[in-house]
This record gives structure tokens, sequence and C-alpha cells, in this order.
């Protein structure tokens, strides 16, 4: 039987919906864009590059934490758009990895080093409307792409997204959310975010994330796709030039689990055997989870104390580069476990349930708190462990540190 899918918003639900596997969608990409910068040697003492070549692999994992930066700041924008018309902030994603078709972009989400395929597939999750993606999917990636779906790319997504708002907003009260939940770059520091009110600002919310994604005709080489594209260019580039010695990226497994919860699809990655390494990639969830749970708390609970506001919106953007970024590229250099000789772990990025923080200001904070003193707690003893690789100290002294915002 033949199944045909919606290619318009017809009602609030359906605007909600699409929002929130945008949502998903973003936190996803980011995840894997981080895992493919991660990957990325970032010494010479780690073999396989020279002093001019590190320059260049340092600069693709820049540009590779820029996309990823941008898109959290993509899933904040949905967020200020679902609190707009009546919905609510949503965090949660489907584990890693995820086959082709959970997503009508027919593209597997997945975590897998930096390389060929990792890129060609970026270049595909943020193509631009005016190129064929079956053409893309075919050619580039080898899937034959079917008829059934929405959506190919994240722009058009976000294209659907727009024409539902500029049809509903015609037709009904469709922004009915309290203007108190949106959130702009006076409390976060995302300084392109838009407060959702209106159609015109919804519509402008979206224009700036399909730009910084897909891109216009005029600048392909500062969007995603365009930086995704020129990576690619100058990574094969450089193989041609410098042959089989030029090995920029670290041997890690693609899709590591620290858990098999159930079948939650992440039973299909590969599982961390090395004990002391998933105990330090369970930290990196919970930490990251709990970053998570405080943007979430910010984007939810209207009429907080702004001074403890402002602290914890700084706490929630400080965590990725000083406990997150860190602690992934620490995992790419701890090994795996016997299963796989001679390969490194990496972040799982995993999510077992959409956990929110209460309403209640005085219980969220409490439940902070304790929380990441558990962290502080974890990280001091690992970071001592004869195993510990010496930036698991830096780390650890940087979750002490971050304690200062929630005081």
């Amino acid at each position: 039987m033949k199944h045909t899918y919606k290619h318009r918003v017809h009602t609030r639900s359906d605007l909600m919906t699409l929002l929130t596997e945008a949502c998903e969608l973003e936190h996803g990409l980011a995840c894997s864009y981080l895992y493919a910068a991660f990957s990325l040697k970032q010494d010479i003492s780690e073999g396989g590059i020279t002093w001019q070549q590190l320059h260049k692999v340092k600069k693709w994992a820049a540009q590779l934490y820029l996309v990823a930066s941008q898109e959290m700041f993509h899933l904040a924008q949905a967020w200020n758009i679902l609190n707009a018309i009546g919905g609510s902030a949503y965090y949660m994603r489907p584990n890693f990895p995820q086959k082709s078709n959970y997503y009508p972009l027919h593209l597997p989400l997945v975590l897998e080093p930096f390389g060929r395929t990792s890129m060609k597939r970026f270049i595909m999750y943020e193509l631009p409307t005016h190129i064929d993606e079956k053409h893309y999917l075919k050619s580039e990636m080898g899937y034959v792409s079917e008829d059934l779906y929405e959506y190919k790319t994240v722009g058009e997504l976000y294209g659907m997204v727009a024409d539902g708002i500029s049809d509903l907003g015609s037709t009904m009260d469709l922004f009915i959310g309290d203007p108190a939940l949106q959130v702009g770059q006076e409390l976060i520091d995302f300084p392109e975010i838009v407060k959702v009110t209106d159609k015109d600002s919804a519509i402008k919310a979206i224009g700036r994330i399909m730009e910084q994604g897909e891109g216009t005709m005029a600048d392909h080489d500062d969007c995603h796709y365009g930086i995704f594209k020129n990576l690619l260019h100058e990574f094969e580039e450089e193989q041609r030039i410098s042959g089989p010695s030029f090995q920029p990226v670290r041997n890690a497994v693609s899709n590591p689990v620290v858990h098999i919860k159930g079948d939650y699809r992440a039973d299909r990655g590969q599982y961390i055997t090395n004990e002391f390494t998933a105990e330090v990639a369970d930290i990196f969830d919970d930490i990251y989870n709990l970053m998570l749970r405080c943007l979430h708390f910010l984007f939810s609970t209207p009429c907080q104390d702004k001074d403890k506001q402002m602290k914890l919106a700084k706490f929630s953007i400080a965590v990725m580069p000083m406990v997150i970024k860190p602690l992934g590229d620490a995992l790419m250099q701890m090994p795996a476990g016997r299963l796989y000789p001679g390969k490194t772990a990496g972040p799982a990025f995993s999510m077992s349930r959409h956990v929110v923080l209460p309403f209640s200001e005085t219980a969220a904070y409490k439940a902070i708190g304790e929380r990441f003193d558990e962290m502080i707690t974890r990280m001091q003893k690992v970071s001592s462990n004869a195993e510990s690789p010496s930036i698991l100290q830096a780390v650890s002294q940087n979750v002490q540190r971050l304690k200062n915002y929630l005081v």
C-alpha cells in the first residue's frame, strides 16, 4: 500500500508537529557535526599530519564547531516559534544511529568520523532548493530517493513551516503563546535570535535559519552548504597532494553506545567495552543532558528571577566550550574496548527520556545544583584515575568553575 504524506500545513497541530521534528533534526545535526569535529586530530604528536597540515585540520574542526553552534541557535529559534504558537520547547531526539527512512531526508542520521562520506551527507542535509536532491542522492550518496516524503532537505522542511505560518497566520489567531517566554539576545548568547510574536517576526526567524543553512544564491560560501562543500574540496585536494601519508582523522568508532537501553535504536551502535572510557562517556551524556534541561527551563518558565536567569543562561552556554568540547576531544583519544582493536571511542550523545525540570524556580535550581554536584564528584574521580588523560584534569577544573554560575 502506497502512503500519501502531507505536503502543506493545514492546522496548528500540523505546524507544531513540523516544528518539533525540526527541533529533533537541528539537535541531531549538531551532534553529528560535533562528532566529526571531535574526530579530527589536534596535535602532530598524534601522527599522520605535518605542522602545515595541522593548521588546515584545526581550521576544518573550527568550521564544524561553528556550524554545530549555529544548529543549536536554530534549535533555540525553533523553540521561540513553538512557544509563540502555543506549543512548548522540545529537546528530545532519537538516539544514534537512525535509519535513512526515519526522517524524510532519506539519509541516515549517524555519528561517524570526519571523511568523504560524512561530508557528502552533511552537504545533502543543507542542500539548497535550486539543486536537484534526487540527482545528488543517486550520484553522490548512492541512494535512490522515493516520492513519498514531504521534504528532502532541512531547508525544504523550514520552507513548509514558513508557508504554514503565512497561511494560518492570515486565517486564524495563530500567535497565542505567552510573550514572556520569548528569549532574546539579552539573555542568551545568540546575537541573531528573534523574539517571535507575530507572523512577520516568525517569517524573519525562519529566514535567518534558512540563510545560515542552505544559504542564498549570493552567499553560498558562508552558509552551511558552502562551508561543507569547501571543506570536502580542501580535504580531497590535500589527499590528492599528500597521498596516503595524510591521516588527519582519529581512528574512532562510529555510533558509540554507552548503555544498551531496550530497542531505542542505539543497540545497533558500537558498544563501548572499556569500562573507564564508558564511565567518561556516561559523564559526558549526563552533563550534556543537564545542559539541555537548563536551556529548556529558560525557554519554558516565565517570571524567573532575572539575575538567576542570566546566570543559568551563561552556565548553559559555557558548558559547551568548557566541558562538552574538551570531553568529546578526550573520548576520541580513549580506547573503545577489546571489541575494537586500535580504535578509539567518542561521545554517544545518548538520551533516554525528555526529562524536564519542574516549573517551580526553587525546585528547579535545587535539582540543577544537586545534579551538578554529582558531576563535579564524578569528574574529580575519573580525572584522578591512573588511566586518565591529562585533558580530563582540565575538564574537572572547568566543571568546578562552572559551579559559580549556579551559586
